[in-house]
């Protein structure tokens, strides 16, 4: 907790700023991502539903900017179970709730030399710090990692002056669980819509 701490102080002090460059507003979307698990324990997918937090964003010249995201992420995973030769021998369990606190941070291109105008590349790191879990409705805190990283690249485009649409694939540096002998490595991405209140708020 106290590296979200002190990233969200430092993104109050940045917003503080008084750079001309700045942007900010909320953030909604959904992720998904598929899960492949080394040794014994297997599983499928994992899905989101609502996202929602916010972004700050700096735009260092008509190319280049940087963003950092706070997001609220709600996933569910399905079963987990474990495999000896070709069958399942047991089950760890049937469905998996995380609750967790993103901190995204970003480098954006935009393609058209025209800030927050048209098409842009967005790439980055991602850190996840899981604020709850339960395992088949119980509460648990020994399967998965309190922390865990990945990284981000994508692509969005702004349109009708205010709103941005992105997709961002994403893949996982860290691994989630707590085990040393499965790794579990997650692909997949979010899809995320983003409003400019600073587009807003000035005119």
């Amino acid at each position: 907790m106290k590296k979200i701490k002190l990233s969200i102080i430092f993104l109050m002090i940045f917003s503080y700023s008084k750079g001309q460059n700045l942007s900010y507003g909320p953030i909604l979307g959904f992720n998904a991502y598929d899960i492949s698990i080394g040794g014994p324990i297997n599983d499928g997918a994992g899905y989101s539903g609502l996202n929602f937090g916010g972004f700050l964003e700096h735009q260092f010249n008509s190319s280049f900017g940087v963003r950092g995201n706070i997001i609220y992420n709600n996933i569910k995973e399905g079963k987990h179970y474990v495999v000896t030769g070709n069958q399942i021998t047991s089950y760890l369990f049937d469905k998996a709730e995380i609750q967790s606190l993103q901190i995204q941070t970003l480098l954006k291109y935009d393609v058209n030399k025209d800030y927050n105008k048209g098409f842009y590349i967005i790439g980055g790191f991602r850190m996840s710090n899981i604020l709850n879990v339960k395992l088949d409705g119980q509460k648990n805190e020994d399967f998965y990692k309190r922390e865990s990283f990945g990284a981000m690249l994508g692509f969005g485009v702004n349109f009708a002056k205010h709103f941005g649409l992105e997709l961002i694939p994403e893949i996982n540096l860290t691994n989630p669980i707590n085990s040393k002998i499965n790794k579990s490595r997650n692909i997949g991405g979010y899809l995320n819509l983003t409003l400019n209140l600073e587009s807003i708020i000035k005119k």
